[in-house]
């Protein structure tokens, strides 16, 4: 798996965590949460909802300890 597809996991992994502040749309928070693709200009979020794309990935979807948490946190589900 290439970075892109790791990281594009975690952020799967991570919206479907119960407990944790999802990644949310800058138009509207209300909207449906943030989904990771990779487009021409490499890994985006996008809002399923409208025309919102986000370029920016937090720096914590490339740690491996806060990936590490974030599967403890979804065995407790």
């Amino acid at each position: 798996m290439n970075q892109e597809d790791v990281v594009k996991q975690r952020i799967k992994d991570y919206q479907q965590t119960e407990g944790v502040r999802p990644l949310t749309c800058g138009n509207n928070s209300k909207h449906e949460k943030l989904y990771p693709k990779v487009l021409e200009q490499g890994l985006v979020l996008l809002c399923p909802n409208c025309n919102y794309v986000q370029t920016y990935i937090p720096d914590l979807f490339f740690d491996d300890d806060f990936y590490e948490w974030l599967r403890g946190m979804k065995s407790l589900t």
